[in-house]
């Protein structure tokens, strides 16, 4: 049958782990199957989240992940979820049952058009059938560029299946490689598909200035003297990119799309792109930078980059300005806190950073040594995400801690998914960053006068929800506190959740003149 077939490819060639909330139909006979073939199937308490997760270690493995729900309600659910993964290009297949084409309408219990549902945020809908695209056809649909979630529906005994689309080989356009070899002031703005493409280990070897998307962090390794940090096309004056972008000839991104920046703009010198689609049409100027030239292989530019040297020393200069401004001496603040968590964790952790203005601070003070060690929204800035990413990776790869940075905000829309990680004793640590409040939304409020009580959560702790999962649990005021509390944590021995209280004024503060 293709629920078995589905399943045993699944388990062979997946990442191993399937995220879902079970029905009593066939979402429950894959789950047996993947069960069967080795493969784990994890309860979640919600599908949006289930979609994260899947796409999270789709991410980190490199084949897509599997999230599964029933019909109806159980899709409607996945969908944000799904549009999480859309916004952070993470590949997995999110699978629910359905009716077939041939079904009656007036059959309409939990009846939706859930293709229309599921179209904003899938790449492609596909019935699972006898003849027709199984795990691997469909999982190498949701990780060719640019990757996100395929649909694919259990509607019972379905003969055929139309084929996954083929990926288009694109020509390239401009004279790319002339304007490389002419600059003598290059730039790098490496965008997630430096990932996947594998091309940290160039970037660790350039001698020219390399920023990163702030999903792509990690792309090149952070502590290097010409690592310039996250670029983000609306950076201040304390920020790198205000100053070293400026001094360029030629800017080079690495697909550099705008969806992976907050800002898309012409740059004040030319600028080319290494990617091999083009996200927003393929006529110049529909991306937004205003590109000379589009290389869709990126290993001839690459060659060239490597022989240019320049501004790394201007690099560090502006780098270490920033990182000084946003450590100095005060009340305790995200920043102090990124540093205690480096300080704690000399061997290296992973961190996930969910959205807010500590996401702000830990995008440019946290310094990523490889991009599968820093995970967040960094496209979508979608709050609340990082729960149940931080859970995925620790389910992928408990050999190394994950520390995630939440905010008041973001800690509580998935709270529930904590419970699967206490039951998998996972090495996770949720450390909430609490100004007592939505900080980032706030500011508007004071600004323009408006009201800010829908965004005030005085006393926000979470701390007896933890307790009540069974995560050891502690507070910590300043900097060294922090610092001790994760070194006397054992990660081996299960989760653990500590509140970091911030002034809130101090806090709305602490991003002028970087973003």
């Amino acid at each position: 049958m293709a629920i078995q077939a589905l399943a045993k490819a699944m388990a062979a060639n997946g990442p191993g782990h399937a995220f879902g909330v079970p029905g009593s139909g066939q979402s429950l006979d894959l789950i047996h199957a993947l069960e069967g073939d080795g493969a784990a199937f994890h309860s979640v308490h919600h599908e949006a989240a289930a979609a994260i997760m899947a796409g999270t270690v789709g991410r980190l493995s490199g084949k897509a992940g599997m999230a599964i729900a029933i019909k109806g309600p159980g899709l409607s659910n996945m969908v944000g979820g799904m549009a999480a993964c859309t916004y952070e290009n993470l590949p997995m297949l999110a699978v629910t049952e359905a009716y077939g084409p041939e079904v009656p309408l007036a059959k309409a219990h939990k009846r939706l058009d859930q293709g229309a549902l599921a179209a904003a945020v899938s790449k492609g809908r596909r019935y699972l059938a006898a003849n027709g695209p199984g795990y691997d056809a469909l999982s190498g649909w949701a990780e060719g560029e640019a990757p996100g979630p395929v649909f694919l529906e259990l509607a019972g005994q379905i003969d055929q299946a139309e084929a996954v689309p083929k990926a288009e080989t694109l020509p390239d356009w401009g004279d790319v490689l002339g304007l490389v070899e002419g600059a003598a002031r290059p730039i790098i703005i490496a965008g997630t598909l430096a990932l996947r493409l594998g091309l940290s280990p160039d970037l660790n070897r350039m001698q020219i200035p390399v920023f990163s998307t702030a999903a792509a962090k990690g792309a090149v390794h952070e502590a290097l003297p010409h690592a310039a940090g996250v670029y983000t096309g609306v950076g201040q004056e304390l920020s790198p990119e205000a100053d070293l972008i400026n001094r360029a000839d030629l800017i080079v991104g690495i697909g550099l799309r705008p969806g992976e920046g907050l800002g898309a703009g012409p740059f004040p010198c030319d600028a080319v792109n290494l990617d091999p689609i083009d996200v927003l049409g393929d006529a110049p100027g529909h991306d937004g930078f205003a590109f000379a030239g589009v290389s869709r292989d990126a290993g001839p530019a690459m060659e060239l980059l490597a022989l240019k040297a320049w501004g790394v020393e201007e690099c560090a200069g502006a780098v270490g300005k920033l990182r000084q401004h946003l450590l100095r001496p005060g009340g305790f603040l995200p920043a102090h806190a990124f540093a205690a968590i480096a300080a704690a964790f000399p061997n290296g952790v992973r961190m996930v950073i969910d959205t807010g203005y500590f996401c702000t601070i830990g995008e440019h003070i946290w310094q990523a040594p490889k991009g599968n060690w820093c995970l967040s929204s960094g496209s979508g800035r979608y709050m609340g995400m990082g729960l149940p990413q931080a859970i995925a990776a620790a389910v992928h790869d408990p050999s190394v801690p994950t520390v995630l940075a939440v905010g008041d905000g973001g800690v509580a829309p998935f709270l529930a998914e904590a419970r699967l990680a206490q039951r998998l004793k996972l090495p996770l640590a949720v450390l909430q960053m609490s100004d007592g409040g939505y900080g980032s939304v706030r500011t508007r409020a004071v600004a323009d006068g408006l009201t800010q009580a829908p965004m005030l959560e005085p006393a926000a702790s979470w701390r007896g929800a933890f307790d009540g999962f069974g995560f050891t649990s502690a507070e910590a005021s300043d900097g060294d506190a922090l610092a001790k509390l994760l070194s006397d944590w054992q990660p081996n021995d299960g989760p653990m959740y500590a509140l970091l209280p911030m002034q809130s004024e101090p806090y709305q503060e602490m991003i002028r003149g970087v973003r």
